[in-house]
């Protein structure tokens, strides 16, 4: 019965927050209301307290729910998920409550504060755990620099033009609200047909470099504690000094994360350029475990530095130190050189009658007290031959891969779109009844961009090795799109050029 599904879902919270028993009534109550249900039996009591305390997931009480709005609500499958955000937002203790609890924890330690509010952000639905558990994801088998491949279930693609669609409406800013799905408005806010619902969001609040931010966790998870630090302000994406500032005030307050920013341009830029933010975590991604190619000496201002060119597949630096303020100094001095250079024999302008093209996405971790900032060189230009972008994914690549290469994946985890989970399915499907081109694309009109991937995947077809085939196939197009997105290549002419640049710096 949905009584006994309401009763289990409030003592299901109530073993991290600590309910009252009149606690409990009134957030029984609230439910109540939500699902119409007026003179319930006076039952208050959790019939099944045990299998309650077992629970890892909230999944089986919120389907009966589910079922009840379906059957007696006659709600349809996005109004049932609206109504289930919001339930599980009203019986989620208010946002001064979590931040409470996170700041006790984190004077005994912030991994503790961390994983509380993780743990928290899983058991009260926001983070829907079941369904970031379907996303698949493997690693390359490279002799060296290997990448991760996710195949994202539970977040839909986004077209490049629509992003840069949505960073240059500024006029109609003010009528939306929230302005942006990274606001702080987002907290408690009940969604609609173009916004998701925010209801069960709780959020803890940080200072980085003097400015109000706050912290949440991704509702997408792409990686372990995949989180999102946002500003208070609704204010564009910028990479600056204090960009640099603000990465190490956080990996200081928070040092088992890495954090970064993506970069400030469309392109070369994440999915949300109009709300500054960052991403982070605690997975340490592939460009972390890169070869250093060669290091650069550095003059007598930086004692405590170190700065290396990274043998990665993109134009990637690491400066090491143990002093901030000479890793934000000497960042801002190759951010600002590097604002400003271009170099026509690698097709890198810096400015035209389009506006700047050069930007930096910028990562930190901290280990053993030492700073590790990771830069990636971007521009963002754009030509008749990659209308999309000269250092983007080309478009031989786009069946695979056509969103922006934000830092997560310039850092070497590509995040996929769900829709290759059918479409190479239906490969599958195709070559093992050994059909021709033409009849795959009668059929899959979809499939139609596929054509070189299935020429490929016939020559040596099997149906104990196709899978795997498959997975070979995509690790070497992300490859392939990592080395498109670098601004100078694995060439000696590219060689030569980010050498140049460098010394340039020094």
């Amino acid at each position: 019965m949905v009584l006994d599904a309401i009763n289990e879902l409030i003592e299901y919270e109530s073993l991290v927050f600590n309910y009252s028993f009149v606690d409990k009534i009134y957030y029984r109550n609230l439910v109540l209301s939500e699902l119409n249900i007026e003179c319930p039996p006076k039952v208050f009591e959790c019939d099944d307290e045990e299998n309650v305390q077992h629970l890892r997931l909230p999944d089986s009480i919120l389907d009966e729910i589910k079922e009840y709005l379906f059957n007696e609500l006659l709600l349809n499958e996005s109004e049932a998920e609206l109504k289930l955000t919001k339930i599980m937002g009203l019986i989620t203790p208010p946002n001064s409550v979590i931040e409470h609890e996170f700041k006790k924890l984190e004077k005994e330690d912030p991994k503790k504060a961390l994983q509380y509010f993780y743990d928290f952000s899983i058991r009260n639905n926001y983070i829907q755990k079941s369904k970031v558990e379907k996303n698949l994801l493997w690693k390359s088998n490279f002799e060296d620099k290997n990448i991760e491949v996710s195949i994202n279930l539970s977040k839909p693609e986004k077209n490049i033009k629509d992003i840069i669609k949505a960073a240059d409406k500024k006029t109609n800013a003010g009528e939306k609200y929230p302005k942006c799905q990274l606001c702080l408005e987002n907290v408690g806010f009940i969604g609609n047909a173009n916004h998701p619902s925010r209801v069960n969001l709780r959020v803890i609040p940080l200072t980085l470099d003097g400015e109000e931010w706050y912290l949440q966790y991704s509702p997408y998870g792409y990686f372990n504690k995949h989180c999102i630090a946002f500003s208070k302000n609704h204010n564009n994406m910028v990479i600056n000094t204090s960009t640099f500032k603000k990465l190490c005030d956080f990996v200081d307050r928070f040092p088992s994360f890495f954090i970064g920013s993506n970069a400030d341009l469309p392109i070369v830029g994440g999915s949300i350029l109009s709300h500054e933010h960052f991403q982070g975590g605690e997975h340490l991604l592939p460009v972390m475990k890169a070869d250093v190619k060669r290091e650069y000496e550095l003059g007598q201002e930086y004692k405590e530095t170190k700065l290396f060119l990274l043998d990665w597949y993109n134009s990637t630096l690491l400066v090491k130190s143990k002093s901030k303020v000479e890793l934000v100094n000497l960042a801002t001095h190759i951010l600002n050189k590097w604002k400003n250079y271009s170099d026509d024999t690698n097709d890198i302008i810096a400015i035209d009658k389009d506006g700047p093209h050069n930007t930096i996405t910028p990562s930190l971790k901290k280990v053993d007290g030492v700073y590790h900032l990771y830069l990636i060189l971007r521009n963002n230009r754009t030509s008749y031959k990659y209308p999309e972008g000269i250092f983007h994914a080309h478009p031989r690549y786009y069946h695979i891969k056509k969103e922006n290469i934000g830092i997560i994946e310039a850092m070497g985890l590509f995040i996929l779109p769900a829709r290759l989970v059918r479409q190479t399915g239906a490969i599958k499907e195709c070559l093992a009844k050994g059909m021709s081109n033409e009849e795959i694309f009668k059929k899959y009109e979809d499939l139609a961009g596929f054509s070189i991937m299935i020429d490929e995947l016939r020559k040596d077809y099997s149906p104990e090795t196709i899978d795997e085939s498959i997975k070979n196939y995509i690790n070497n197009v992300c490859k392939n799109i990592l080395e498109n997105t670098s601004v100078f290549k694995a060439t000696e002419k590219g060689e030569y050029g980010i050498d140049t640049f460098l010394r340039s710096c020094l």
